[in-house]
């Protein structure tokens, strides 16, 4: 079958060239996602070891974000200049090259440095790669598609880690290992390279405007951020506080993780078959829940790990839904290029809530010892849940 370029840029594939690119990108996407998700908690437990302040160690969390945030505007024109493929290519070469040099400038300066490069990298691919998997999405079965891409992301975040137990903190080795694991996730965008969509990003759209356009979206990224990173880099040390050893600490991220894995994909299927809008609104409600009850089964049932566990792997599907449910509105809402912009504009969002959330969650559990860290989380989501009540109010009265 021969390849065609529609008029929006996008090339007409075939069913099977389809699920080809989508395998390539779930399979990229979970080895870059352990990488991830095993270097916070690592590079958070280092930094603990050594007497580190709570808020120094945010603040190295937030440094990747900041690059992010920096870099996404930037996307359109390089982009623009190197082809989608090669674009996410460069970029990710660069962000292995941050993470490889990690053991090498073995500071806090020099971690903050290589985390604030490797946020600059990391937004190329991260953008481009959403935008590819929306881009060439059939509507009817958007919602699962996305909910796949965060189900096998969380699949690699729940692999870090687990993978960190097995390596351990108290070497160069794991550095090494996470370097490993983000260069093996270029070969299967290589293979695919020839199929990736030709985006016509457009010229001058700022993409601050789709916060005031598309509040609610815009605000399940955020959220979804705040919990994620938040709790990568401090629920190991709050499990600690309450009375887990170490090697169980890092086990019960894993399981908040897991609950992404198991949950996205019937919670895509659901807002595939009902409202998107008010799979939202339950999902931020189970944010709310989640981080009192899980601290109240800690502190009522001794620190019980299949109690804390089970609230652990709700809670974590929810955060995560809201950010896939999120990504398949946009998919709903815009096309082409402009979907490409909405989803930098989506990225940006996730990424503040990454650069605010671990020196505020460091904060909370400095200023409150270690309730408060599910005090902040639990007030964050509730806020949320809020607004989106209230828009999805003022939508019905405007269709009424």
């Amino acid at each position: 079958m021969s390849e065609r370029i529609s008029e929006a840029g996008l090339r007409d594939l075939s069913p099977r060239q389809r699920v080809g690119s989508y395998v390539a990108l779930y399979a990229s996407i979970v080895t870059w996602g352990m990488s991830f998700a095993g270097l916070v908690p690592l590079m958070a437990l280092v930094l603990e070891e050594r007497g580190t302040n709570p808020v120094l160690i945010g603040l190295v969390a937030a440094a990747n974000p900041i690059g992010v945030i920096i870099a996404a505007p930037l996307v359109a024109p390089i982009v623009r200049r190197l082809g989608t493929a090669n674009a996410m290519i460069l970029a990710s070469v660069g962000a292995v090259i941050t993470v490889a040099a990690l053991p090498v400038l073995d500071s806090l300066v020099g971690w903050l440095l290589l985390r604030f490069l490797n946020g600059l990298c990391g937004a190329v691919p991260w953008v481009v790669t959403e935008t590819w998997i929306n881009a060439i999405a059939i509507a009817r079965t958007r919602g699962r598609i996305t909910a796949l891409y965060g189900g096998f992301m969380a699949i690699g975040f729940a692999m870090g880690p687990f993978l960190l137990t097995m390596i351990g903190t108290g070497s160069t080795l794991p550095f090494l290992y996470f370097a490993g694991l983000m260069s093996v996730s270029l070969i299967p965008i290589v293979i695919v390279r020839h199929l990736a969509p030709t985006l016509h990003l457009p010229h001058g759209i700022k993409i601050s405007g789709f916060f005031l356009t598309v509040p609610t979206i815009m605000g399940a990224g955020f959220v979804s951020g705040m919990t994620d990173t938040s709790l990568f880099s401090f629920l190991p040390i709050w499990a600690k506080g309450a009375g887990f050893d170490e090697e169980t600490a890092i086990y019960l991220l894993s399981i908040f993780v897991v609950g992404n894995v198991f949950m996205t994909l019937p919670l895509g299927w659901l807002a595939d078959h009902t409202n998107k809008r008010m799979v939202l609104i339950g999902c931020s409600i189970m944010c709310v829940i989640g981080p009192f009850a899980v601290t109240m089964m800690a502190t009522t049932m001794a620190g019980s790990l299949w109690a804390v566990g089970i609230l652990l792997f709700l809670w974590g599907g929810s955060a995560w839904a809201l950010y896939t449910v999120g990504l398949a509105m946009l998919g709903e809402r815009f096309q082409a290029g402009t979907l490409a912009a909405s989803n930098a504009a989506f990225v940006v969002a996730y990424e503040i809530a990454n650069i605010a959330g671990p020196p505020a969650a460091g904060f909370a559990m400095d200023t409150w010892e270690n309730h408060g860290l599910m005090t902040f989380m639990g007030s964050i989501a509730a806020i949320y849940t809020m607004i989106a009540i209230a828009r999805g109010l003022l939508h019905s009265a405007r269709r009424g």
